[in-house]
């Protein structure tokens, strides 16, 4: 079941009209809530229910025993042994089998491993990390340990944000579920707006551009050096609005609901450094990684060279986390090449980064954000011998005569939108409207989403991280 169907569109009215009968008595509304989360999980495959259940009764019993324990480190060290192994044995095994057998072919070993027939569990990167985030905040005494078997099952499972995030800090969803506030007019009005506009993203835009950019990533010889180029904008375009539109979509259900998650994208593309990129490029991960890796590295605390290290080291686990792959390892090197570069331009050239003249700006939002489309050829590339045929590609279009327009217009397209957007923060005006202006903008939305849908449904890109 996924937010683009039919189906879920009736699950969540039976849901929302179940909370509402609901309200009042806080137990059976958790219930209900809980099951209904297992529900939509289910729905791709009930058997790996008894994963997450699992995983939940390993967490909450470790979370419960800690503050009384004489090692609590050792409780803390099996929550990262039992989440990280169930991690790496389904989405890492056969990644690890494959590296194994390609390096036994390289040295002309006779030696090969079967790779393991399993099934990659949706959403298994978010509500680990989500769980991780539990367990750690109690061991650091952030948090008090949960009780309650039903509040801490419904924080992992809440079903708008199970499969690809946000990643919600404990303290700021059990905030909510044990001082429940049910939603104002206003953030209906914004949950509306952020469902419809986020199913636009993903449904009119992302799946439309998959035109341009699947038939150039899937036979990269065959491409024109004009469409390669293209396929790379319109793939930094398709994978925001993708996943923009699956969080937009996810926190207005949970705004429908009267949980307010945090935002976890806010415009990216408008950033003019790479450390800007990261602050508004999937930031409930960017926080994550900055709180329990970057932080627990030593941060920034033991001098430059140390500093650098431990940005490379959050980048490139950060790419492996997003797949079993290393192009995804190289994509996050990447990333942290241009932080750990940044830092020391910055150092070098202090008047280039701290000038707010206008052309300096444009500049530095160049460099940025087609050192961004550059790494993502790479991310979407299905290997690096594709990757770099797109570049090939790319670097060809300077050789001969090339139609420029299209390229330039979709650019500039591209940009206008991002900048409008987030100078006039669209979607918050939207929902403040007066009720004709905003019912109006939502229908022509909806319209929108009529006509230029394509007949073939994508999945979610980051269904499969």
């Amino acid at each position: 079941m996924v937010f683009n169907s039919w189906q879920f569109l009736i699950f969540l009215i039976i849901v929302l009209a179940l909370d509402g009968v609901l309200q009042a008595r806080p137990q059976p509304r958790k219930w209900m809530l809980l099951i209904a989360s297992y529900c939509f999980y289910g729905a791709w495959n009930w058997m790996y229910l008894a994963l997450i259940m699992a995983s939940t009764l390993i967490d909450f019993e470790i979370g419960k025993r800690m503050p009384a324990s004489t090692t609590p480190r050792r409780l803390m060290l099996i929550s990262l042994i039992t989440n990280l192994g169930i991690l790496a044995f389904f989405k890492y095994a056969n990644f690890l089998i494959l590296t194994i057998n390609y390096g036994m072919d390289a040295a002309h070993l006779m030696f090969e491993i079967k790779p393991l027939d399993i099934l990659l569990p949706v959403g298994i990167s978010f509500f680990t990390f989500q769980a991780l985030s539990y367990t750690i905040d109690v061991y650091r005494k952030e948090i008090a340990p949960r009780t309650s078997l039903l509040d801490y099952a419904l924080f992992i499972a809440f079903f708008p944000q199970l499969v690809a995030g946000p990643i919600v800090r404990a303290v700021e969803f059990f905030k909510q579920l044990d001082l429940p506030k049910p939603p104002t007019s206003r953030e209906i009005n914004l949950g509306l707006v952020l469902i419809i506009l986020g199913l636009v993203k993903k449904m009119a835009i992302a799946d439309s551009l998959s035109a341009s950019v699947d038939p150039v990533f899937s036979a990269p010889l065959l491409a024109s050096p004009q469409d390669s180029l293209l396929a790379v904008y319109a793939y930094a375009l398709q994978i925001y609005c993708d996943f923009s539109g699956y969080t937009d979509t996810a926190i207005g259900c949970a705004l429908l609901f009267g949980f307010r998650f945090p935002d976890n994208f806010n415009y990216p593309y408008v950033a003019t450094t790479f450390q800007d990129f990261w602050r508004r490029w999937h930031m409930t991960l960017s926080r994550f990684l900055r709180d329990y890796l970057y932080i627990a590295l030593g941060g920034n605390r033991k001098g430059p060279t140390r500093t650098q290290v431990n940005l490379m080291l959050t980048m490139v686990l950060g790419g492996l986390w997003h797949g079993a792959s290393w192009n995804f390892v190289f994509w996050g090197f990447l990333h942290g090449t241009y932080l750990v570069l940044e830092r020391y331009a910055q150092k070098l050239f202090p008047g280039f980064y701290a000038s707010t003249n206008g052309l300096v700006l444009v500049l530095r939002w160049l460099i940025v954000f087609h050192a961004v489309c550059f790494a993502w050829i790479f991310f979407r590339a299905a290997n690096f011998i594709d990757a770099l045929a797109v570049i090939k590609n790319i670097v060809g279009i300077f050789d001969g005569a090339c139609a420029w327009t299209p390229l330039i217009s979709f650019l500039m397209l591209f940009a206008g939108m991002h900048f409008v957007g987030n100078r006039y923060h669209s979607k918050q005006r939207l929902a403040d409207a007066p009720a004709w202006q905003c019912g109006l903008a939502l229908g022509i939305a909806l319209c929108v989403l009529w006509v230029y849908t394509p007949a073939e449904h994508k999945a979610f890109i980051y269904f499969q991280f």
